[in-house]
């Protein structure tokens, strides 16, 4: 089972007022994604949660197994890095996007668990290569990640793409573009999910 973020494609996006979380929450009962709350920000598997799985999903899985256990949402005082659980190895494959050589996963997993004490706009990471002192925006993690104060975490998902459509008008309700995120490193991501990129 996956641990899937979704979460604002924008490092700059704002928090949604709550008025457009419930607007996005209600979207997501409509359309049978998501039941009644089962607590405060969380809320079980719809009647119709396959709508969350693109038609494809169904040559992976049984239509009964295209599920997911828990749907959070989520608001944290200051940005978050997320994943917020990368593996003990770090990112393996991760990249200096100023020499273009592979980062040490480790070192970079050390460095990333500073984030715990320390907010994200200190983060640094000296590239052992170029020994360029690098932020955030400086690495390529090869899978995508995320600097958000809110986001959507889908627990326990079935399957790892989900229907572009459904993600697109949900953004809207929501007013940011959302993107995927998963909380480990897997093999062949962007097969499954358009990763993101840095921008020159």
């Amino acid at each position: 089972m996956l641990n899937l973020y979704l979460a604002p494609r924008s490092r700059r996006a704002p928090v949604p007022e709550d008025a457009a979380v419930d607007a996005a929450i209600r979207f997501l009962q409509e359309n049978g994604v998501i039941g009644e709350a089962a607590s405060p920000d969380e809320y079980p598997p719809g009647r119709d949660v396959a709508n969350l799985f693109p038609s494809d999903a169904d040559d992976h899985l049984l239509p009964a197994e295209l599920t997911f256990e828990a749907w959070h949402v989520h608001r944290a005082r200051r940005a978050t890095f997320l994943p917020e659980l990368p593996q003990a190895d770090g990112f393996p494959g991760a990249t200096c996007t100023i020499c273009g050589d592979e980062i040490d996963p480790a070192g970079l997993a050390e460095a990333l668990g500073r984030l715990d004490v320390f907010p994200v706009h200190r983060f640094t990471y000296t590239c052992p290569s170029c020994r360029t002192e690098l932020e955030l925006r400086d690495i390529d993690f090869g899978q995508p990640t995320a600097l958000a104060r809110f986001w959507f975490l889908i627990e326990g998902a079935a399957f790892s793409r989900l229907t572009p459509a459904l993600l697109e008008r949900l953004g809207k309700v929501l007013g940011t573009p959302l993107q995927v995120v998963p909380e480990r490193p897997v093999e062949h991501v962007e097969d499954w999910v358009p990763a993101r990129r840095r921008r020159p």
